[in-house]
């Protein structure tokens, strides 16, 4: 099953986010006045992103990267 059908809980089961992690999603959203879906669907993303490097965590990286990604998304 791939992450965007998952649950949201179940992507936490195996890693769930770090206070700092979760810290900087927060900052970002209350910043760009964003919901919480904008912060499922970075979360979603940064799961998947850490999935490719193999990683059985949710890196710094990846949340990095995935906020990246979304930006166009983001702005809006």
């Amino acid at each position: 099953m791939t992450n965007s059908l998952q649950p949201y809980e179940v992507l936490f089961k195996p890693s769930p986010l770090t206070g700092e992690q979760q810290r900087t999603l927060n900052d970002l959203l209350n910043k760009k006045g964003l919901s919480n879906r904008a912060q499922i669907k970075i979360i979603r993303l940064a799961r998947t992103i850490s999935d490719l490097e193999r990683s059985h965590r949710i890196t710094d990286q990846s949340i990095l990267v995935a906020i990246h990604l979304n930006s166009g998304t983001l702005q809006r």
